[in-house]
């Protein structure tokens, strides 16, 4: 069961991956278009502008060159382009950054990488020509920033949901598994009795830790319990940490997954120094091994 939740993670992790690649290659694409567009073509549109023309009637009349006011409009949109591709490359790295994508993979400081052979044939392209191509790749351009931002929104779920579900171990280091969930033999009244977490053994003074993100709802003594510490979690799920020497949060403090929140030992109904530790899902208890990194054989002691 724990293996499979722990693949889970990582293959949500592939996916969104891909998809970014798939994204951002787009959107680096369109930025190339427009880089293109401005080096090479509107160049062309430039050159032909500054050559003399023949006046018109018209033009006569009005006094004036209706190109000039075609190019006036033509670079208006350039700036528009230029700022999408602003937004767009900010929002790309900072997705980068959230990823932990490579990031000279992943440039957004300077165009996309391009080139031709030599002795090309170039087509002369007119104002008109450019600026369709320029509405275009702003079409496609606010396209890929919605869909950028859908992605943010995405990776920055899966990463809140693995922060807050209860995964990894208890303790800071070492530890052993002596006692599992179900019932057993209670090793104090002798008993056939359920046991609604687990058993860590590990040395007195062991720092243990949260398993994830979550509020104090409980510090203090509890019966059998000893000194225990209860963390409430999203989805109706809680942790407990029991039989400590020493608990370090209050209740109603905000503790992140990995904190230090109390120092093992062995109070309450207890034969030795270990942790107990509870998973309850809408107040029943729950298998905690399914939240456990068992990875290290070591962490299962042979019962």
């Amino acid at each position: 069961m724990r293996h499979s939740m722990t693949l889970r993670p990582r293959a949500q992790a592939g996916h969104t991956s891909v998809l970014l690649l798939a994204v951002m290659t787009a959107s680096l694409a369109a930025g190339g278009v427009g880089f293109w567009l401005g080096k090479h073509r509107i160049g062309d549109v430039e050159v032909a502008a500054v050559k003399p023309l023949a006046p018109s009637p018209g033009d006569a009349v009005a006094g004036a060159d209706p190109t000039i006011g075609e190019l006036d409009a033509l670079g208006a949109r350039v700036g528009m382009l230029q700022a999408e591709i602003m937004r767009i490359n900010a929002l790309g790295q900072r997705l980068v950054e959230m990823a932990g994508l490579d990031q000279d993979e992943f440039d957004f400081d300077n165009p996309a990488p391009s080139g031709g052979p030599d002795g090309a044939t170039l087509r002369r392209s007119s104002v008109d020509n450019v600026g369709q191509d320029l509405a275009k790749v702003l079409s496609e351009l606010d396209d890929r920033k919605r869909k950028l931002g859908l992605l943010e929104t995405l990776i920055m779920e899966r990463d809140l949901k693995r922060h807050t579900t209860p995964e990894g171990w208890p303790l800071r280091v070492g530890g052993v598994v002596t006692s599992k969930f179900g019932y057993r033999r209670h090793p104090i009244t002798g008993r056939y009795s359920m046991h609604k977490g687990i058993d860590i053994a590990a040395p007195t003074g062991t720092d243990i830790v949260a398993m994830a993100d979550g509020v104090v709802i409980f510090s203090g003594r509890k019966g059998g319990y000893g000194n225990i510490v209860e963390l409430r979690h999203p989805n109706g799920l809680e942790t407990r940490y029991a039989h400590n020497s020493r608990n370090l949060v209050r209740e109603g403090d905000v503790v992140r997954k990995s904190q230090v929140i109390a120092k093992l030992g062995s109070t309450g109904r207890s034969t030795g120094p270990h942790i107990h530790f509870e998973v309850r899902r809408n107040g029943e208890a729950v298998n905690p091994m399914q939240y456990l990194d068992l990875s290290h054989k070591s962490r299962v002691a042979r019962l």
